[in-house]
């Protein structure tokens, strides 16, 4: 993604806002019918706050409602429109609508309006996983470490970018603040999707490719591992300013290469653990074995521990000493580890790195950079990994006393990042962040072009696909009260990637419509279906005003990069802002009251404590939660052990798959593994309420419940559909 700078003049095209008297924007793809769903309306016009419009099946209104808003964002505009929101998200009817509404004196009609159950998933996760498929490196097989004849296996992995045939764990390290994950944040995703959606995946015959994909990147990070036990930075060719590519570091728009190609934990090395350690969880085998991935995590993590602490030195790091990228990288892969082997030692540091990221909190609810807590912490692609972190810690954390004020400084992260964007004065719900720039703290849409790099900025779609990620992650997780709002959030971010922002643009390649121009800057040219484009960016140096691929702010004539070359972290944060949308392991999807506009999932329930909008899930392609006790809530036998029938021994089954069962008897349950495998267990009582949250370590498992009232509660076990059970 970075420019080398002896390239020709290219023809470019200059996009700006147009002066449209009256115009709606959309998710090009269309909405999912249980989740909020909203569109934005540009006017010149003099359209009222409280104007009607409608949704329309042909010529039949199907829906009314009233739009609300009426904001122009700060030094977006300069034609005198104004942004109106719609919002359908209560509308839950799968098909496909026109949104009209009346503009000036005369009736307007949008494009067509898709609604559908999972409709984003079934339209787009295909494709995105495409681009994985497409982006394999087929270049460079070896690579000479720099200042060294030593030539190093370097097969495999991805391409970095559009332009850019290099393969990164991170760069940007000589910034020390900037540092992007990247192959080994797409390795670890692999696993994620594997634990979360495995269904989903099989229902769109991804499953084995997925798992094949896991093993593919697992075997590159690997490779990347010298015999000391660190990870080398970046296979680099200059931006195919050469034909043979080095490991190395390198700094600047030049790209001026040294020898310092050791990562830190910032520098891709704790997402590499990380990745390494959950990718051996599955038992897979790829080029190397699934204990050899676990192997070189181990001696990946002993030798970062070795050369770096938190708040203090670091050796390999630019400026010598930590920050927030440490520690949050660092996290992941003491967790990682700690999940992997159930070692205590890696539980220790992860408890040690969750409590000291938590500690860079602000009394405002954003991260600080620096241990002097001087920078804030924004990022351009991975703001949403700090607390994407922390609830990874929380999923494995057993004992309540550590995890409290974890889920604490989590809660309140999250609830900033909500109240920053403030959604009632920003008609697109595009995350806001707060950055310093200037000298002066400030927040704002997009991230300022004069930061420590000295020249990278560029659209941040996997900025935003990050936070759509970890705050419904988050949500899920805390049963967090404002969770309708978490998912309109979500929506925001991943509406915006697909169409709905004031360029009309679909940034995926191959979906939607006006998707971005080809970028053909680099020797490397390839644009593919899947891909995301980098975005739309601010105009000016503090990041204040829009731009998309505006000539008039261009240095150099390939500087379309900073708008239309593809990478690989925003496909990446895009899949899995998906997987944790249908997280089958989890809990479902929102249901908000039934005077919520903000849509939900069905049927509205509500609670104390503000855990009404979770309950239950089937997500995915979960189809049997009805089986078992549900039907049959007596307990009486029905002659049918795997239909809620007694065992002979008078236990009440309520669920069995594959190597799992769980079996009642009176107030007691038991939980057995055939393969037993550390395993979050839950219950809920029928208003969305935990009651009982526990990890699971044994084959076999007794879980008392003579303590609860009576009554029906739902049984969660990661991995499996929710089943019902009956207190007496």
């Amino acid at each position: 993604m970075l420019i080398h700078k002896s390239f020709p003049l290219l023809l470019l095209s200059t996009v700006t806002l147009s002066f449209a008297v009256s115009k709606v924007y959309i998710n090009h793809e269309g909405y999912d019918a249980a989740l909020p769903k909203t569109a934005v309306l540009k006017t010149t016009g003099l359209i009222n706050v409280g104007s009607p419009f409608s949704l329309y099946s042909g010529e039949t209104e199907v829906y009314t409602g009233k739009f609300t808003g009426g904001v122009t964002p700060s030094s977006w505009e300069s034609d005198g429109s104004t942004y109106f929101v719609a919002d359908f998200s209560d509308f839950k009817t799968p098909g496909v609508y026109t949104l009209r509404y009346t503009d000036l004196g005369s009736e307007q009609t949008s494009q067509t309006i898709k609604i559908d159950d999972d409709l984003m998933g079934k339209n787009t996760i295909v494709t995105a996983l495409g681009y994985f498929r497409g982006d394999h490196s087929t270049m460079y097989s070896t690579a000479t470490l720099w200042n060294s004849a030593t030539k190093v296996n370097v097969s495999g992995g991805y391409n970095d970018a559009s332009g850019d045939a290099s393969k990164y764990f991170s760069h940007l390290s000589y910034a020390n603040y900037l540092n992007p994950q990247q192959i080994p944040l797409t390795a670890w995703g692999f696993s994620f999707m594997l634990e979360k959606i495995p269904e989903f995946l099989e229902s769109k015959s991804e499953l084995d490719f997925v798992k094949a994909e896991l093993t593919y990147a697992a075997d590159f990070v690997l490779r990347m591992q010298s015999p000391d036990g660190y990870f080398y930075m970046t296979v680099f060719d200059h931006w195919g300013g050469r034909s043979s590519a080095y490991i190395c570091a390198f700094s600047g728009s030049d790209g001026d290469e040294s020898a310092n190609y050791q990562t830190a934990y910032r520098e891709g090395g704790g997402m590499a653990i990380a990745a390494l350690a959950r990718a051996s969880t599955f038992g897979l085998n790829g080029d190397s074995t699934a204990a050899q991935y676990l192997a070189g995590a181990k001696r990946g993590f002993e030798h970062l521990e070795s050369k770096q602490s938190p708040g203090s030195t670091c050796a390999y790091c630019d400026d010598g000493k930590e920050n927030i990228i440490d520690d949050y990288t660092a996290l992941m892969a003491a967790s990682e580890l700690y999940y992997a082997t159930k070692d205590s030692k890696y539980l220790t540091a992860a408890r040690t790195r969750a409590s000291h990221l938590a500690g860079r909190i602000s009394d405002d609810g954003y991260f600080w950079s620096d241990d002097a807590k001087t920078r804030p912490f924004w990022h351009a692609s991975d703001a949403g990994l700090p607390l994407l972190s922390l609830i990874r810690y929380l999923e494995l954390e057993t004992d309540e006393s550590k995890a409290a004020p974890i889920r604490t400084v989590a809660a309140k992260h999250l609830a900033w990042q909500l109240k920053v964007t403030d959604r009632a004065n920003n008609a697109f719900g595009y995350a806001r962040q707060t950055y310093k720039t200037q000298g002066a703290i400030k927040n704002g849409f997009f991230i300022p072009h004069d930061n420590e790099s000295g020249y990278w900025w560029q659209g941040e779609n996997a900025r935003i696909g990050s936070l759509a990620a970890a705050t419904v992650y988050a949500a899920r997780f805390l049963h967090y009260a404002d969770s309708v709002k978490v998912f309109q959030y979500a929506a925001d971010q991943l509406d915006w990637i697909m169409g709905k922002n004031p360029f009309d643009i679909c940034f995926m390649y191959g979906k939607g419509r006006n998707n971005p121009e080809k970028y053909t800057g680099q020797a490397l040219s390839l644009t593919l279906p899947g891909g995301i484009a980098n975005g739309i960016t601010g105009y000016n140096t503090d990041g204040s005003g829009i731009a998309w691929n505006d000539t008039r702010i261009y240095v150099h004539s390939y500087d379309s990069w900073r708008w239309v070359e593809q990478w690989i972290p925003h496909t990446t944060w895009y899949t899995l802002a998906l997987v944790t949308r249908y997280d089958e392991t989890a809990y479902s999807l929102p249901k908000p009251s039934s005077s919520s506009s903000q849509g939900g999932s069905g049927n509205s329930s509500s609670s104390a404590g503000g855990n009404g909008d979770i309950t239950s899930s089937n997500s995915g392609s979960n189809g049997d939660s009805g089986s078992g006790d549900s039907s049959n809530p007596t307990g009486k036998s029905s002659g049918s052990k795997d239909k809620g029938g007694k065992n002979t021994d008078g236990l009440f089954q309520v669920a069995t798959a594959d190597g799992f069962s769980v079996l009642q008897s009176g107030n007691a349950l038991q939980v057995s593994f055939a393969n037993p495998d550390q395993r979050k267990f839950c219950l809920m009582d029928v208003h969305g309420r935990v009651v009982m949250n526990t990890i699971l370590l044994n084959a076999s498992n007794t879980v008392q419940l003579s303590t609860l009232p009576k009554g029906i509660y739902l049984v969660h076990v990661q991995g499996f559909s929710p089943k019902k059970i009956v207190v007496r």
